[in-house]
């Protein structure tokens, strides 16, 4: 059965909940609980007041599966009431520091016990990583999850070894992820409802063409899939890489994208029994005989539902667990001059532009269809018009007009006041259909006027997996 307390001064209180899902993404760090909490009309029954900043413990079947803070409560007219907790990594996406060049040398558990110290988070002990991260250098203001995950993934490149970090029982642990010698099968007909299995070369490269160095002396490198080329056609990445590299290097690098981009990409979407341990990061062993298909999948994101003694699943399934390929920053970002994403600071009207964007940062509200940013709402597209049309520039209403305007410009071209566009975030639109549209504003991030209001967020798989996932492409219209 599931069990929902509010903590306080040391003693718990039942929750009577009616439902509760519990879910997470992998890179997206904190994990969440959403809970529908009884109401009874009579008011017999009152349940305990739980507001902002209370600490809620979730239990299934007495075993402790999450703790957290909440940080959203609603209240419809019928007297329903929600909540949304996060648990502690929350704190790391949520807090930005610029450490500077402090962190270089520092391995990536001294990292994280400096972040947790600063920022008052517990924590358990965390084991010793061993290497020594040269360069972890945090020129701009950047998420606290951010820093931790260059350093992971350095780590991960220099040692093979892929750390974890994760909150469990109120503090945040560092751990070792080693490939299980025991994975949880799902089959169809067993424990498995429902599938969708889904094979695209949306996101597939038959040919990959890097560039390095300056414009005067460029080292220029291309490498080609012949077999996806003959079956798929030309299908190019292209990138601009920022730093240094000899054509050796270069075309390592080229060889290493293409080998994660090349060939038909599968994803798979299952329902299944609930199982408390398969959450997002961890393998999975899948059994579906009308597919034919019987192989490892990882679990990228992960949704648990209880209601009662009820417990089902759905699962996001991907075919490998590779860290995001995320670029160290260099001391040149903060001088304005290009940085490691290529992206430079704003100047002239796009520093108008981006000023503009910034300032409506938590001051407006998501109405679908809206243009009245001035009076405090309206929508993406809405949004992005108003900011562009005080600097003299006319996007049209609209994200199908304004994919048309300026010019689409490689991801690694990308510059503050630049547009930002994502795919696939109204689901009857379909996954490749442009639905969203933001400002870029540094490097890797952009303002936007979503659901959740007027935000800056990441726009790449690093930076924020959500949008990362649904990018499709950066528009140069100044």
């Amino acid at each position: 059965m599931m069990e929902l307390f509010l903590v306080q001064a040391g003693s718990m209180l039942e929750i009577p909940t009616e439902k509760i899902v519990w879910s997470g993404q992998r890179f997206q760090a904190a994990r969440k609980i959403e809970a529908t909490i009884f109401y009874d009309k009579s008011g017999y029954h009152n349940p305990p007041q739980v507001i902002e900043g209370n600490t809620v413990l979730f239990k299934w079947k007495g075993v402790e599966k999450f703790r957290g803070t909440v940080m959203d409560r609603s209240r419809s007219k019928s007297g329903m009431i929600s909540i949304v907790a996060f648990d502690l990594l929350q704190y790391f996406l949520l807090n930005k520091e610029l450490y500077g060049s402090s962190l270089n040398g520092k391995r990536l558990n001294e990292v994280a016990l400096r972040i947790c110290k600063d920022f008052e988070i517990p924590h358990a002990a965390f084991p010793n990583t061993s290497h020594k991260i040269k360069t972890l250098l945090v020129d701009t203001e950047t998420a606290l999850y951010d820093i931790l995950l260059r350093g992971m993934i350095q780590t991960h490149k220099a040692t093979k070894k892929r750390y974890a970090i994760y909150s469990r029982l109120g503090k945040v642990h560092i751990n070792e992820l080693k490939k299980a010698d025991i994975q949880w099968i799902l089959e169809f007909g067993q424990n498995m409802i429902d599938y969708n299995y889904t094979t695209s070369i949306q996101e597939t490269a038959t040919k990959v063409k890097m560039r390095a160095g300056d414009d005067a002396k460029p080292v220029t490198v291309t490498v080609v899939d012949d077999k996806g080329k003959k079956q798929f056609g030309v299908l190019q990445h292209y990138e601009k890489v920022s730093e240094k590299m000899n054509e050796a290097a270069l075309k390592a690098r080229a060889n290493k994208v293409l080998a994660e981009k090349k060939g038909t990409k599968r994803t798979l979407d299952i329902e299944s029994l609930g199982i408390a341990d398969v959450t997002s990061g961890l393998a999975v062993y899948v059994k579906i005989a009308d597919l034919r298909l019987t192989r490892t999948f990882f679990v990228d994101t992960d949704s648990h539902t209880f209601s009662g003694s009820s417990h089902t699943m759905s699962l996001k399934l991907i075919e490998t667990n590779d860290y995001p390929e995320v670029e160290e920053p260099t001391a040149a970002t903060a001088s304005g001059s290009a940085g490691a994403s290529g992206t430079t600071q704003a100047t002239g009207k796009a520093a108008e532009v981006v000023k503009a964007a910034k300032s409506y940062i938590g001051d407006l509200t998501y109405k679908y269809g809206g243009k009245n940013i001035a009076g405090g709402s309206g929508d993406c597209s809405g949004f992005t018009k108003f900011i562009y049309q005080k600097s003299g520039i006319n996007l049209g209403d609209g994200t199908a007009n304004q994919v048309k305007k300026g010019r689409q410009i490689a991801t690694s071209e990308a510059q503050a006041g630049d547009l930002v566009f994502f795919k696939g975030t109204i689901e009857e639109r379909g996954p490749n259909a442009i639905s969203h549209v933001g400002i870029v504003t540094r490097p890797n991030y952009c303002v936007s006027l979503g659901s959740s209001g007027c935000k800056e967020h990441g726009y790449t798989k690093a930076t924020n997996s959500y949008w990362g996932k649904h990018f499709a492409h950066i528009r140069r219209v100044l």
